[in-house]
């Protein structure tokens, strides 16, 4: 047990003496999860062939928000949010034969790419987790403009949480 958890577990312990060991452990465990810094789940990338045609099924029958496209070179893809609630879908079109999202479609088919978490501290968050062994795919943030002014992201091996792709953001 590093030290850190072993403060919060005296802390708890001398404050709640009549409370089990178990109610200890799973209070660290969840103070330690807070290390990692997420606020809450901010995007689902959903994989699409058309753009278009998802965003439909998305407001008509949904209901979500639609906002506008946005095309990214590097990646050879455009996207647009569909907003339900305080998250948004990431609808993604490749743009060209080669590239993420085509790559992607040709592999797995339309589906789920990744699951998007708002952090407020990504290099502290990727420390963390490099710490405990996670695979990463970014060891430094990214930076979709070129600079930290508009937010950075990094994505999480999906080896790491049994095929899930995270993307971890900090705006």
């Amino acid at each position: 047990m590093d030290r850190r958890r072993e403060a919060i577990l005296q802390t708890e312990v001398a404050q709640k003496p009549n409370v089990g060991l178990a109610h200890f452990l799973t209070v660290a465990t969840n103070q330690e999860i807070n290390l990692m810094n997420v606020e809450r789940i901010i995007e689902v990338g959903v994989a699409v062939k058309d753009l278009d045609m998802a965003t439909k099924v998305y407001s008509d029958i949904l209901g979500a928000k639609v906002g506008v496209t946005m095309n990214v070179d590097m990646y050879k893809m455009r996207f647009r949010y569909c907003r339900l609630g305080n998250v948004d879908f990431e609808l993604m079109e490749p743009t060209a034969e080669k590239g993420v999202i085509a790559d992607f479609i040709k592999r797995r088919g339309e589906g789920l790419h990744h699951i998007a978490l708002k952090v407020t501290n990504l290099k502290e968050s990727l420390s963390f987790m490099k710490q405990k062994g996670v695979s990463l795919i970014d060891e430094v943030p990214r930076h979709l403009s070129g600079d930290d002014n508009n937010g950075s992201f990094a994505f999480i091996h999906p080896s790491s949480f049994h095929g899930v792709l995270f993307e971890l953001i900090e705006h």
